[in-house]
């Protein structure tokens, strides 16, 4: 089978994890390297909660750090705080990985950067590199900022979970990975390189369901052992706190790159607000042109098909290598 050479480019949180042991374990995927920023915790944990999991999975594939913060923004004044008296929990717990402890790797990370990776692999790859971002675009939009060619067609596809047609989590309007760096996602989406956006309201809809839950956790792999235990960290999370459901909003974004069908997109025009009062975060996706006449830059994922979402993870999970 010919492959596709790819790097995820995460906040590892828990369905970042979720994301890159079905990466590990998609036949057309050669992951050529995985890059960590800032988002659901600090780098100082999706950092090593990256290491830490791929080492644990046998792979060696080259894990580079990130930005520790966005181009403006400051994370802490994003981040929701849960309410302890109310009996709310961090959407991923306190390091990023749920109750989920890995074994302690103490190999280094890669000798790069993440900026200096995606350059490197963008160059090695002739073109044919394709992103996969399931946190703030930070790294990707200092990348740009620092190899302008970078545009010029090293990098094939960008595909990234984040934003919403409609909607937010963190405000009204904004979701969590653009409100995170916003002047970021503008960049990017700013660019000219192709982008698919796999936005909050399509993730909404991809909630494992509980049999698949069970179904998971008879497979005996390394991988499908921490995926069971996640999920059962989340459905948890659910039951006894009100928190988030199964909802696998990193690992649908994986899969729209590399499953045709998964997702129902449109060719939209998309951008990052970076300010206004009430709105900066938000994703402006233009359904028309009242107020103005856009040019499309980003197919825009409308539509998730759950069955064809299942049957993959199903399959990288009980095939793992």
């Amino acid at each position: 089978m010919n492959t596709r050479p790819f790097i995820i480019d995460c906040d590892t949180g828990t369905d970042d994890a979720i994301a890159l042991i079905c990466a590990l374990n998609t036949p057309s995927i050669d992951l050529r390297a995985v890059t960590t920023v800032a988002g659901n915790v600090d780098l100082c944990y999706t950092a090593p909660n990256t290491l830490n999991l791929l080492r644990y999975l046998g792979s060696d594939i080259k894990v580079a750090k990130g930005s520790p913060a966005p181009i403006r923004r400051v994370l802490s004044e994003v981040r929701a705080k849960p309410d302890a008296s109310q009996g709310e929990i961090s959407t991923h717990g306190e390091t990023g990985l749920g109750d989920l402890v890995l074994p302690e790797c103490h190999q280094p990370f890669y000798e790069k950067s993440a900026v200096e990776t995606i350059y490197e692999e963008a160059l090695a790859c002739k073109g044919e590199l394709e992103i996969v971002a399931v946190g703030p675009l930070t790294n990707i939009a200092i990348a740009l900022m620092a190899h302008p060619d970078l545009k010029d067609g090293l990098i094939k596809h960008i595909t990234f979970m984040g934003g919403a047609a409609r909607g937010g989590n963190t405000t009204t309007v904004a979701e969590y990975n653009i409100l995170c760096d916003p002047e970021a996602a503008h960049l990017v989406l700013q660019s000219g390189i192709p982008c698919t956006m796999v936005g909050l309201d399509v993730t909404e809809q991809a909630e494992v369901p509980d049999d698949v839950c069970d179904l998971i956790a008879t497979f005996k792999g390394k991988g499908a052992q921490i995926t069971s235990q996640i999920l059962t960290f989340m459905r948890d999370r659910r039951d006894q706190h009100g928190g988030e459901s199964t909802l696998m909003h990193d690992a649908l974004a994986l899969a729209a790159a590399v499953v045709p069908g998964v997702v129902e997109c449109k060719h939209l025009f998309v951008d990052a607000e970076c300010a206004g009062t009430y709105t900066f975060g938000h994703t402006f996706v233009a359904f028309d042109n009242r107020l103005g006449n856009f040019t499309p830059n980003c197919n825009v994922a409308l539509k998730v098909d759950m069955n064809r979402f299942n049957d993959y993870m199903i399959s990288c999970l009980k095939n793992e290598k």
